[in-house]
């Protein structure tokens, strides 16, 4: 009898141990398959970056069209009669909008602004969801403005991406030589809310889906005779060649006016 209740107890044991190693290799199993899958979709996400980086890259960086842009009020620096405007539609939290500064941004304000051959125009594109901070830093940067900080506050915005927070934003402006309570109250008016959100509104109408954004066109007023628009951060070459050109259309048109009034008198 007790022979018996050993061997039973054995098998029982047995089973209990092989079972629970079947159990155990399924889970195994069921972790490697669910890791597979997970490597696979990770792969695929990979794979779709890179199709959209491809993609991006055949994307012809300028484009001729036919237009206007109204400019009335926007932050500028250059001539305000000068022949060509550049204008910019950015986002203070975009770093590719940084890498800009960094670049073509500092050759086009050394060699075509101080120059007086180029007006340089400002207009906010603040990403949203994306960059939920961006759209404050844009008042901010309006706000600076009022005390003629605007450009200062700019650069200070676009090298501290990491600190687009409103607690900072006063610290930023401090920094900058502004009077902090002056700006304090503005940032927190909410006047400039609108018009930020009106850059946006414009931008969209003209078809654009990331900053930075360049248009460039014939200097009209308070408007601008569009002839390129330029996507993405590009050398300084691009832009140089783009607004030569600009500047060529500008003078040829100077030339048919004067031949025009001439011709009427």
């Amino acid at each position: 009898m007790s022979r018996y209740l050993v061997t039973a107890t054995f098998y029982c044991l047995l089973t209990c141990i092989t079972y629970a190693v079947y159990a155990d290799t399924e889970m195994n199993l069921e972790v490697q398959t669910s890791s597979i899958q997970s490597d696979a979709a990770r792969g695929m996400d990979d794979e779709y970056e890179k199709l959209l980086r491809i993609i991006e890259k055949k994307r012809a960086p300028v484009q001729s069209l036919d237009g206007a842009l109204n400019i009335k009020g926007r932050p500028g620096m250059g001539p305000k009669d000068s022949d060509v405007i550049l204008v910019e539609f950015g986002d203070f939290q975009c770093a590719y909008c940084r890498r800009h500064l960094l670049g073509a941004a500092q050759q086009i304000h050394e060699k075509l602004v101080l120059t007086n051959q180029l007006r340089y125009v400002f207009l906010d594109f603040p990403l949203g969801e994306r960059h939920p901070l961006a759209a404050k830093a844009a008042v901010a940067a309006r706000c600076a403005e009022e005390q003629e900080k605007y450009w200062e506050m700019r650069n200070t915005l676009y090298n501290n991406q990491k600190a687009l927070h409103e607690l900072f934003l006063v610290e930023h402006a401090k920094g900058t030589g502004m009077d902090e309570v002056a700006f304090s109250r503005c940032l927190h008016s909410g006047r400039y809310e609108a018009a930020i959100q009106q850059d946006q509104v414009v931008g969209r109408s003209l078809g654009i889906k990331g900053t930075p954004t360049f248009f460039l066109g014939i200097n009209n007023g308070d408007e601008i005779k569009l002839v390129r628009k330029i996507q993405g951060v590009q050398p300084y070459e691009l832009f140089e060649r783009e607004i030569l050109y600009a500047v060529d259309i500008a003078k040829k048109q100077h030339e048919s006016s004067s031949q025009i009034i001439q011709s009427g008198m």
